[in-house]
């Protein structure tokens, strides 16, 4: 057993030794890299040109725009020269549809699915959790359309306008819908007699229903009528695109609501306003404790971190939180997706997962995430990614290089990680050093998007060192700061003492699950397989 295991032993028994040792760890993390505002961004005073296969330029000089139009992903650091992109290994020809890969590209490619120790319920949760803040525009890549907040956008949307239109207006509650006796979002679709399906009248202001996205967007994945009839109104355009996405949003919504009954009854004279807006926070504190707690602990291997909000403000990371490109990039663990997923002894194909919000109910939200505790996702790295999900990592690599990324170790210096000067250092498997020095001239010319996942994961972690420090910064340094975990904010006049008490009794996704299950269900839920 680690030094740092038989300490955090001891420390699991008193609660103010456990609290001292989170909070010197995530300060310790979180001083890693200089604290936001970061130099640049993705802003450039050049439009982005007309060919959807074209990138917008970035600055390469600092500016005010840069500086503080958030609708632009930020960067730690500064961009590249070209002459170093122009320099990296030619990966031109990736077309996987076409059976090109590129060379770049085949890094990535699964021919057997290496597995770890996550379960797919923590390849469900980490995309569902990543879509409310990496919101990359599809339109301009440089720009993010998320508020740069945890704020639970999946279930409320992105605006206040949103929000009233998922809203039912009655005891503070979300729209929803009873199937087989459990709770669901309700459907965003109404059969019109002799002509199909269409939106209902009350979600035709949804952004994704008002602009056309929805149907480009069911276009695009050719989502048949059968499913497209059971899919749900949701604060986002993409919360149907799989079941384990639906069944995450189904669980918050079922808690919100829940959270509105408590309310009512202990305050039987708030209107619907007022118990819609303190359900609300409550819910997102739920989630960021959630987050700390159940999720980054996954990641780190560790019973390490906790939810402690009493000392963020006093930090030097304590900022305005601006998502950045890096942590963009950084967290496209395709490899997490496996080749079938079994489900009460039944195995079924990842396309059988999109948009098919019937078969979500037909299993039963239990069932599904009780299953996808149990059954192991797979490893986060290369060579592991299935084939359908190659386009993406070719698009990765490609915005990597389109706004000029530094290498990996000019990464691992910003992050106070020490140089790698050999190959063996960054990783003892034998495939991907042999892979990477047939590509790259030398460590030093390695590209971020591909060193992420080909650096080793060691003491338990689930990948390597740099991506481990990354994926923390932004995690603290973005959470903490929520703005409903001030001091000033998070308290009893803030989310009542019903809502803290609900909170405390909140340390993980099983433990929420639990009173959202149907009455006399049961079910693991795990981030751990």
């Amino acid at each position: 057993m680690s030094l740092l295991n038989l300490v955090l032993q001891s420390a699991e028994a008193n609660d103010p030794l456990h609290k001292t040792i989170s909070c010197f760890a995530i300060n310790q993390i979180a001083s890693a890299t200089p604290p936001r505002p970061h130099a640049f961004s993705l802003w450039s005073p050049v439009a982005k040109p007309a060919a959807p296969d074209q990138q917008g330029p970035v600055c390469d000089y600092t500016s005010w725009p840069g500086l503080t139009d958030r609708s632009f992903s930020g960067r730690h650091l500064r961009p590249a020269a070209q002459s170093e992109i122009d320099a990296l290994p030619s990966n031109a020809s990736c077309d996987p549809a076409a059976g090109q890969l590129g060379p770049v590209t085949a890094l990535f490619q699964r021919t057997q699915m290496q597995t770890g120790r996550s379960s797919v319920l923590f390849s469900y949760f980490a995309q569902w959790f990543t879509d409310s803040f990496l919101r990359t525009s599809s339109t301009d890549r440089r720009k993010n359309t998320s508020n740069h907040e945890i704020d639970l956008c999946q279930i409320y949307g992105l605006t206040e306008d949103t929000t009233r239109v998922l809203r039912s207006m009655q005891g503070g509650k979300l729209s929803s819908q009873i199937v087989e006796g459990e709770e669901y979002p309700d459907t965003l679709f109404e059969p019109v007699p002799g002509d199909g399906l269409r939106p209902k009248a009350r979600y035709a202001s949804l952004p994704y229903v008002a602009s056309g996205q929805i149907d480009t967007i069911l276009k695009q994945q050719r989502v048949p009528a059968e499913r497209k009839a059971r899919l749900y109104a949701t604060g986002l355009e993409r919360g149907n695109s799989s079941i384990g996405y639906a069944a995450m949003s189904t669980l918050f919504l079922r808690e919100h609501n829940r959270l509105c009954e408590g309310l009512s009854a202990a305050h039987p004279d708030w209107d619907d306003e007022r118990l819609f807006q303190t359900a609300r926070l409550i819910n997102i504190a739920m989630l960021l404790r959630i987050v700390i707690e159940d999720y980054i602990n996954h990641i780190a291997g560790h019973k390490l971190f906790v939810f402690d909000n009493s000392y963020a403000e006093r930090q030097n990371w304590y900022r305005t939180n601006w998502m950045a490109v890096e942590f963009d990039l950084l967290y496209r663990w395709h490899g997490l997706v496996p080749d079938t997923v079994d489900v009460g002894g039944k195995k079924y194909e990842p396309s059988e997962f999109q948009s098919n919000n019937a078969l979500l109910e037909q299993l039963g939200v239990a069932a599904l995430l009780d299953g996808a505790s149990n059954e192991a996702a797979g490893k986060i790295g290369l060579f592991n990614t299935p084939h359908f999900l190659l386009w993406a990592e070719c698009q990765s690599v490609k915005m990597g290089r389109d706004f000029r990324l530094q290498g990996f170790n000019a990464y691992r210096e910003r992050f106070s990680l020490p140089r790698l000067t050999d190959w063996d250092q960054l990783t003892s498997d034998a495939l991907v050093k042999d892979s990477l020095k047939s590509l790259y001239r030398d460590i030093d010319q390695l590209e971020l998007v591909v060193g992420l996942l080909a650096e080793q994961a060691r003491d338990g972690a689930l990948f390597g060192s740099l991506m481990t420090t990354m994926v923390a910064v932004d995690a603290f340094t973005q959470a903490l700061t929520n703005p409903l975990l001030s001091t000033h904010v998070y308290n009893a006049d803030t989310l009542t003492d019903y809502g803290l008490a609900q909170i405390d009794a909140t340390p993980s996704l099983q433990a929420l699950a639990a009173r959202n299950l149907k009455p006399g269900q049961q079910a693991r839920i795990s981030f751990d397989r």
